[in-house]
């Protein structure tokens, strides 16, 4: 038997799991434990699950539902995959179902890693956690591979009475509770659901930065459903607005959205100039875009309402002017702090852009590439990265831009 410990950033332990089932193929069993889980983690393990299960072997996964950290939509997804999911969940207060174990055993080996990395994007990623991997070699170490599964089996495959299997009457009654939250209330529950804004008191000698790791790109089956339904749900908001396509009964509620919480939002640039229909230095960025991810642009809470008469209409805006950290990945050296970057939406166009006169004096033209993070920074809520065509960066961030545009050649994604 062998012990490592795999310290994240330094080694994702999901970038780790990838490896080790493309250097060791798909195992015949797999069971993952997790407190709770995020839906956009959750597809990226799926491909692997449903490998495990479709080949014949046994495929589990075992989910908390405390702290209100597992959504109705995850419950939902994984109860689709047609494998046993186990719920554990103690009604006594101030006890929660907090283990992390991932179990995987091909024909000769087996690996256990047992740490702090729950399912959502940021623990499996980006967070700081640390795990301890066993790696047995069977059958030489049969022995401690079975006592190790033994002192584990309350969370791997869980007994009792706080365990219950995630068929469909029980996801019925799960759906029913208002403890268990949408994917978009999940998020807020989670402590890396939201991150913490900035001092705008403290200098940088308070705390130290270390850039994060990215996190490979959302899954493209994740990406396509959740755009899909923005683009429905604003559809059905447009009719009901104006009653078109509807019949006389009430139109039924508009579901709210699952949302992510993306490292990165990626789009293709249109010409920033010169071309008919086109605002001079502003980029539009998709609605679906803004609507899968709302705590990433800070929609609603950080946007202000403004009125501009024109031309005898009344223009309509809702603008955040925030600090922008902007620069081109040929020229890194040269970044500019743009103190007050306007993203606004135009509610007489449904227009959601940002202004972009900074990316068009570095260059920045149609087809180029921009890479846009959150990072909240005491001196920038935004950074904005340009990669032009031919540079490596533009190589690698146009495979993430996996949605089109409607009547365009651009495309969007996020990682």
């Amino acid at each position: 038997m062998d012990i490592e410990f795999l310290v994240q950033p330094d080694v994702s332990l999901g970038e780790f799991l990838e490896r080790r089932i493309e250097h060791s193929g798909v195992p015949n069993k797999i069971v993952v434990v997790s407190a709770f889980a995020a839906l956009s983690t959750v597809f990226r393990i799926k491909p692997v699950m449903l490998s495990v299960r479709d080949a014949g072997g046994e495929a589990r996964l075992v989910l908390g539902v405390d702290l209100g950290g597992t959504s109705r939509e995850v419950l939902h997804e994984v109860h689709s995959w047609q494998i046993p999911v186990i719920i554990v969940k103690n009604r006594a207060a101030r006890v929660t179902f907090h283990p992390k174990v991932y179990h995987l055993v091909w024909s000769n080996q087996a690996d256990l890693i047992v740490g702090s990395n729950n399912l959502p994007e940021g623990r499996l990623f980006i967070n700081y956690e640390a795990a301890t991997r066993a790696h047995f070699n069977l059958p030489q170490d049969a022995e401690l591979y079975e006592r190790a599964i033994h002192e584990l089996g309350r969370f791997l495959n869980p007994q009792g009475p706080t365990a219950r299997t995630l068929d469909a009457e029980y996801l019925t009654i799960l759906l029913q509770l208002h403890s268990i939250p949408s994917e978009s209330e999940a998020r807020r529950n989670r402590a890396d659901a939201i991150p913490a804004r900035p001092d705008q008191h403290q200098s940088d000698n308070v705390f130290g930065y270390e850039a994060p790791r990215f996190p490979p790109r959302l899954p493209d089956e994740l990406q396509a459903a959740l755009v899909a339904a923005a683009r429905s749900r604003r559809l059905h908001t447009q009719r009901a607005d104006t009653g078109a396509g509807l019949s006389a009964r009430a139109p039924s509620p508009v579901v709210p959205l699952p949302q992510i919480d993306p490292a990165a939002f990626y789009i293709t640039l249109p010409t920033l100039s010169g071309a008919s229909g086109n605002i001079p230095g502003e980029v539009r960025i998709l609605l679906a875009a803004r609507d899968v991810a709302e705590n990433f642009w800070g929609w609603r809470e950080n946007y202000v309402r403004r009125e501009s008469p024109r031309r005898g209409q009344n223009r309509v805006y809702h603008e955040w002017r925030s600090p922008w950290r902007i620069y081109s990945t040929d020229r890194p050296g040269d970044v500019q702090i743009t103190p007050t970057v306007r993203l606004y939406f135009y509610d007489n166009s449904s227009d959601f852009r940002f202004y972009a006169r900074r990316i068009q004096n570095l260059g920045g033209a149609a087809g180029d590439i921009v890479q846009i993070r959150r990072i909240d920074e005491p001196n920038a809520t935004f950074e904005c990265a340009v990669a032009k065509q031919g540079t490596p960066e533009w190589n690698e961030w146009i495979s993430i831009c996996v949605n089109r545009v409607r009547n365009s050649n651009r495309r969007f994604g996020f990682r």
